[in-house]
């Protein structure tokens, strides 16, 4: 049995997928078991109810998430397979089926363990997050954004990557601990192909035909949040980066990963965790199209070094 710590739960698997091999955080007490069964079927009962579903642009089924009192959750998809979750977070069964292994473990780091996190009272937001100097700073917005480029572009100004695309925040007395996510960030084709050989340094992992997955080093353990970003690119928006307050929670709650698991403890937790974010910095930084991810980083690293 191996183990590698993401999201702030420790994975032990007796066969570790590929894109967790990377991972170098501390361990955490969390403890998720994984049993990769590639030819095995899950037991699911028929009595589950389907609690989410999203649709393909043709109407075919994308995602499922059906839920069970006693067996827990089922997270699947015809090319992703079936992932049954215990309702403690703590048992994880794979059984990818005939999906291809970019596929089904993309779907693993992207969807099946941040649910598990959430199941462990860690909070997920859609979110990267970079780290200046041993605080972090979390970056999200809309879908197409532009965060993982952003990330990439921090990075390359010296800036320490904790997570692309899903944070785990937990809290923690006064302070939130943004917690390492997985080593691997989904570059879509057309920045792959700005960066060019500025990508060398990150193995490749595998390509679908919206992004090229990239393994990456985080860092080693969780660090405390201090300011959270929320980029606004707009076709009309500014030629220069524009930072402006952002007060309330409801930009923050629009950005949790997922309503599903709505039961009222969740719920409060989410509230709470939103309230600790907003006591620090919270800003919205606008842009306009001419405005590129390392111009952008530039000028949010030095917004962000001159915090308090």
């Amino acid at each position: 049995m191996t183990s590698s710590t993401v999201f702030g739960l420790d994975v032990w698997a007796d066969e570790p997928p590929a894109y967790l091999r990377a991972a170098r955080a501390k361990r955490t007490g969390r403890v998720l078991d994984v049993l990769l069964d590639r030819e095995g079927h899950t037991d699911w009962p028929a009595a589950a109810r389907l609690i989410s579903a999203q649709e393909n642009s043709d109407g075919t089924v994308a995602i499922r998430i059906e839920a069970h009192q006693e067996a827990g959750f089922m997270l699947s998809g015809p090319r992703y397979g079936r992932h049954v979750l215990s309702p403690d977070g703590r048992r994880l069964r794979c059984v990818p089926g005939s999906a291809a292994e970019e596929d089904w473990q993309r779907f693993l780091v992207a969807q099946v363990l941040p649910f598990a996190a959430a199941l462990h009272g860690l909070e997920v937001l859609h979110a990267s997050a970079v780290a200046f100097g041993g605080r972090a700073l979390a970056l999200t917005g809309a879908s197409g954004a532009g965060k993982t480029s952003l990330a990439l572009a921090a990075q390359r100004l010296g800036a320490a990557l904790i997570a692309d695309d899903v944070l785990a925040l937990e809290r923690r007395e006064h302070e939130l601990l943004a917690h390492p996510g997985t080593p691997v960030v989904g570059l879509a084709h057309a920045e792959a192909e700005r960066l060019g050989r500025a990508l060398m340094n990150g193995r490749a992992l595998g390509v679908n035909e919206r992004e090229r997955l990239i393994e990456v080093q985080l860092v080693g353990r969780p660090l405390p949040l201090r300011a959270v970003l929320f980029l606004d690119r707009r076709p009309d928006g500014p030629s220069e980066p524009c930072f402006r307050p952002l007060d309330g929670v409801g930009a923050l709650l629009a950005s949790t990963f997922n309503f599903v698991l709505d039961d009222p403890q969740r719920l409060v937790r989410l509230l709470d965790v939103c309230q600790c974010a907003c006591a620090g910095t919270v800003r919205r930084v606008s842009v306009g199209p001419l405005v590129d991810p390392d111009r952008l980083a530039f000028s949010i690293a030095g917004w962000f070094e001159s915090l308090p």
